[in-house]
């Protein structure tokens, strides 16, 4: 049995109905207690190999021709948002959550932590870390940076926003900190993203325009943040096959979960799909059982 998860300090206690898009990518500094990149301070990486692998092939393999900056992002809000890998009681992880549906902008959308930065940030590093305290009460002492991706532009909310990577090396309990902000947080295995079962391509009503998208944890996940974790499974050798041709409909309907959705549908042969940049493609494995 897994040994549960200490409150993180300052963190507010889960409530028990709630336990079952977004500057230049900076160097790793001293940012809240971590050393360089890959290594908590005053010691080598605690992160797994898989991660610190993954990490390394980082770069810009999360850039695609919609999310280049180039000059249009010239004088965008810088933001970044936290990749944050663990392992839980049923193997590695990541680390999401749900957007209040009170929100003008991304209501009910599933994300990772982060927000825009703000002037007081030392790096993107400090804003994800600084976002995920404000958002889900995360303790940034137990969290391991590994890599800070290239930036990518939003163009919907002319956000310039830098993917950090982090090894979650002490995991501590996580609940929203402002139900008005977040409605809830949940860390999704990564084998149930793999899982061809729970994947399908969104479909935009405006355009045709097609993207992946995942049904976990009663979440559908689109958008920005799916498509990185699209990216992050082919990176790491863990994709498998599955129905690109599965659809699901955007906008949702209103006021219907996405656990509540009606299965995928099959569409017609136009729009075709609009193809994802080439991705160093390695080896399927499976998902390592330990850390």
């Amino acid at each position: 049995m897994a040994t549960p998860s200490p409150a993180c300090p300052g963190a507010p206690s889960p409530d028990p109905a709630d336990a079952a898009d977004l500057g230049d990518a900076a160097d790793l500094g001293e940012t809240a207690g971590l050393g360089e990149a890959g290594e908590v301070a005053g010691g080598a990486s605690t992160a797994p190999e898989w991660l610190r692998t993954l990490a390394g092939h980082l770069g810009d393999a999360l850039v695609t021709g919609r999310t280049r900056p180039g000059s249009r992002a010239t004088d965008a809000r810088p933001a970044a948002v936290l990749v944050l890998f663990g392992h839980g009681p049923d193997g590695p992880d990541v680390l999401l959550l749900e957007r209040a549906a009170e929100l003008r902008s991304h209501a009910s959308q599933p994300a990772f932590p982060g927000g825009g930065a703000d002037a007081t940030d030392a790096d993107r590093v400090a804003t994800a870390l600084r976002e995920a305290a404000e958002e889900v009460g995360l303790d940034p002492a137990g969290v391991e940076v590994l890599a800070v991706a290239s930036p990518l532009y939003l163009q919907a909310s002319h956000y310039l926003v830098t993917p950090v990577l982090a090894w979650w090396h002490n995991p501590c309990a996580v609940a929203p900190v402002d139900l008005a902000e977040t409605s809830s947080v949940s860390r999704v295995p990564l084998a149930e993203l793999a899982d061809p079962a729970n994947r399908v391509m969104l479909r935009y009503a405006q355009g045709g325009l097609l993207s992946p998208a995942f049904q976990v944890h009663g979440m559908l996940v689109w958008g920005f943040t799916a498509g990185i974790l699209d990216i992050l499974l082919r990176l790491g050798g863990w994709e498998r096959p599955w129905n690109h041709s599965a659809m699901v409909d955007y906008p949702l309907p209103q006021g219907v979960p996405a656990a509540s959705l009606p299965a995928p549908s099959s569409p017609p042969p136009s729009p075709p799909v609009t193809p994802t940049p080439p991705v160093t493609p390695t080896p399927r494995r499976r998902f390592p059982s330990t850390p």
